[in-house]
């Protein structure tokens, strides 16, 4: 991690951990039987509150005296003090409501801004240098959903903004690796319409349906087959506006709770 202009490393596996579960919840009390399962996840000692105190301890002399001081004792745990620009997650989560926040809107331009920022701020799978099971299990669900709502939405802005042919190889990347995820799927058959490439459009619907029967026993879903339909009969509103769900369904919120993650690296905590 980042204190200051200085970069700190954390070395010890049960130190990360401890760090990581403040960090996802910066702002907020973390209690410290939970602060024990990040640390030893389902088997802490018998002596683990002692032993908490310790990891604390430490872990704020090896931050310094600045950022070591903000990870504060607060019954019935520990809190870590951060504003949003001092830890990546925060600022996500920020970037992520704006951003939805203007698609609901219908201001896809800053839609499109904000998302794209969002974006950037991933550093690779969220977690992947912390030992903890129990951390992972916890946060690293809802943050993936969390980056693929950022990553749909952001896409919907592009197509609203007539950038279908740009968005294109990725799509196929995205729809490669998430095949049961429809929108994708949908969002790709648009933008391939839209570039004049009907017939992959209609060969991705295909797809789409093959993969639908023989992995879940069902036909595609109403939004992808309906889509499909008006790409036969070359519904020209296709080429004006998006042609999936309304915004508001499209980009609505995801459930209320902390966002975390290692992933998106902490930044000058």
């Amino acid at each position: 991690m980042t204190t200051g202009d200085v970069h700190v490393r954390i070395a010890a596996g049960k130190q990360r951990s401890l760090l990581a579960a403040l960090a996802v919840q910066a702002r907020d009390v973390v209690p410290a039987d939970t602060l024990a399962e990040a640390i030893w996840d389902a088997e802490p000692p018998r002596s683990w509150e002692v032993t908490l105190r310790n990891y604390v301890r430490r872990l704020r002399v090896l931050l310094g005296a600045a950022t070591g001081g903000r990870i504060m004792t607060s019954p019935p745990g520990y809190l870590l003090k951060a504003d949003n620009d001092e830890v990546d997650v925060l600022a996500f989560e920020v970037l992520r409501r704006d951003g939805l926040a203007a698609a609901r809107g219908g201001d896809w331009p800053r839609a499109a801004v904000k998302l794209s920022q969002a974006e950037s701020l991933w550093r690779g799978t969220p977690f992947a240098d912390i030992p903890s099971r129990s951390v992972r299990d916890a946060h690293l669900p809802y943050l993936q959903e969390a980056r693929l709502t950022v990553l749909q939405t952001r896409i919907d802005a592009d197509l609203r903004l007539s950038h279908a042919e740009d968005v294109i190889p990725e799509l196929q990347r995205l729809t490669s690796q998430y095949p049961a995820r429809e929108r994708f799927r949908a969002q790709l058959m648009l933008a391939l319409y839209r570039s004049g490439r009907q017939a992959d459009a209609l060969a991705e619907f295909r797809s789409a349906r093959q993969f639908s029967v023989a992995e879940l026993g069902l036909g595609p879903g109403p939004e992808i087959t309906d889509l499909h339909q008006r790409i036969l009969r070359a519904d020209e509103g296709l080429l004006l506006s998006w042609a999936g769900l309304e915004p508001g369904r499209a980009t609505g919120a995801l459930p209320a709770r902390d966002l975390a993650g290692s992933g998106l690296s902490h930044r000058r905590q």
